[in-house]
């Protein structure tokens, strides 16, 4: 009696726990490790043609047919490598990169479709190849790939096409949104090493190490970041990496990021937190050092699940890594906590900042600009102003669903940011006094004061200014039955030290 795998179980493969990245994931693993593998030939290739590697991922639609292709331009396989590739569970010869167990490309494409594609040509050979995939015949032990030959006229051709076909999966709002991030994550350390291009829909998913992270952490009385390298083995495999703490709190950015091989197989945007540095995780803590701690794990000589979103550590590896993260961070934990970025020391501008700053702005007070508009410009009715207003808000409301909608006890607060209104619109429209219930914003993101916010710190004070004008607005209305101008200011002024009364009952 012998243990036999039936070809029937390709069809389970479509019950798999994967999530669309880390499936797509499988794909450019491949690629990305076949240009490792030939790293010096594609290299002077590249040079020579001015390429370098990329992986283009394209979700379309093809005489009335979803599909989901994945194109590459690595060094391309001959029909030997072929074949190896489709027998399911062949490992490669060097398992110590991305690709382990011989699995990767078969469950994935079964995972999306019954029915897929492999078209390509290696570098050097004057031959492509194409085969098909049928999951329902193969299941049905009809084995027959349906392989073709193709002379080409050029051997310095080189590339993979894979297209999957009558998909069991569709990719649209936050998935897409998910997606891009989480392979950009991914792939973060080609993209910065080798300027790897990795493309979704044609949009280049980009890894800026110093926007993501570096420029974010607190700078110490040195004048250097936060940041500290560590290095240790743990049942002699090795263990290296760096932390560092943020100086403007942010849970979206914080925790580690667990990379073997050079791929992210854990990290943003759904980042590794150790019990030992971070504290139980039941709900999603987001006290300080949840919101601070944030670094890079490199393992090497770990095992990692078969779809590569989990490493399997093995006895008491997993908790050795977390006593000597421990052991080599305690001071940034404590740092984390006690760094105020909202003291007022902290917060306030130097002198010089503050001078430059006002003889800016003496500049645009005293322009001829700002007399036309206080002076010249007349002032439409208060009807024709609303009118407008209202035109502009319906508009946008039957467009567009609101970017942020938060519910304050019984206020509904729905925030718009648009795109594609009018530069000559206004900046801000705000519906605040006819409903008791609900509180309507909507900022155009065309106005000419728009290009002046170029960081997120600058575009949040701004949603800050806009929304609490509103809820202020509300408030006064609806307590008090009128708009008072120094009740207004003054509720808004409770409502612009929630930051800090934020953070302070964090501690």
């Amino acid at each position: 009696m012998k243990l036999q795998l039936g070809p029937e179980i390709i069809d389970s493969y479509k019950r798999l726990s994967y999530r669309p990245w880390f499936a797509l994931a499988e794909f450019v693993d491949n690629s990305t490790q076949a240009y490792f593998n030939n790293k010096q030939i594609l290299d002077k290739v590249f040079k020579k043609d001015g390429e370098t590697l990329t992986v283009e991922i394209e979700y379309g639609n093809e005489n009335g047919e979803e599909y989901l292709r994945i194109k590459d331009n690595s060094i391309g396989m001959s029909r030997k490598e072929l074949e190896n590739a489709v027998i399911i569970g062949k490992r490669p010869r060097n398992i110590s990169g991305r690709s382990k167990y011989g699995l990767g490309l078969k469950t994935a494409a079964c995972w999306f479709g019954d029915f897929w594609t492999v078209i390509t040509k290696k570098l050097g050979d004057d031959t492509q190849h194409y085969i098909e995939v049928n999951v329902p015949k193969i299941a049905d032990n009809k084995l027959d790939l349906n392989h073709k030959e193709k002379k080409v006229k050029s051997r310095d051709e080189h590339y993979t096409i894979i297209t999957i076909k009558k998909l069991h999966r569709q990719f649209a709002g936050k998935t897409v949104g998910k997606i891009k991030n989480y392979l950009r994550s991914m792939y973060r350390r080609d993209i910065y090493e080798y300027n790897f291009k990795l493309c979704w829909q044609k949009e280049l998913l980009t890894w800026d190490y110093d926007e993501q992270i570096y420029s974010r952490l607190i700078i110490n009385k040195n004048g250097k970041p936060t940041k500290r390298d560590f290095k240790f083995t743990i049942n002699g495999k090795q263990v290296r990496g760096w932390a560092g703490v943020l100086d403007q709190g942010s849970r979206a950015y914080a925790g580690f990021s667990i990379i073997q091989a050079n791929r992210v197989i854990i990290g943003w945007p759904d980042s590794y937190r150790p019990e030992t540095l971070f504290g139980r995780q039941e709900g999603g803590s987001n006290d300080l050092i949840n919101q601070r701690l944030v670094g890079e794990i490199f393992l090497e000589g770990f095992d990692v699940s078969h779809t590569k979103d989990e490493i399997l550590f093995s006895e008491d590896e997993s908790e050795e890594l977390d006593a000597k993260l421990f052991e080599e961070y305690a001071d940034f934990k404590q740092q984390a906590l006690s760094y105020r970025k909202y003291k007022a020391d902290e917060r306030a501008d130097s002198e010089v900042n503050c001078d430059a700053a006002l003889n800016d702005f003496e500049k645009e007070l005293s322009s001829n600009e700002i007399k036309n508009i206080l002076f010249e410009l007349e002032i439409p009715s208060v009807k024709l102003i609303k009118e407008s207003n209202k035109a502009v808000k319906e508009a946008v409301m039957k467009k567009i669903q609101p970017s942020l909608k938060v519910k304050i006890n019984e206020l509904k607060v729905w925030l718009y940011i648009v795109g594609d209104m009018s530069p000559n619109d206004p900046y801000v429209i705000i519906e605040s006094t006819e409903s008791k219930e609900r509180v309507i914003v909507i900022v155009n993101k065309a106005h000419p004061y728009w290009v002046h916010l170029n960081n997120i710190e600058t575009i949040l004070n701004f949603l800050r200014h806009c929304t609490y004008d509103g809820v202020a607005e509300w408030k006064a209305y609806f307590r008090t039955g009128k708009l008072d101008p120094d009740t207004i200011k003054l509720i808004k002024d409770n409502l612009l030290r929630l930051p800090f009364e934020i953070e302070k009952h964090s501690v």
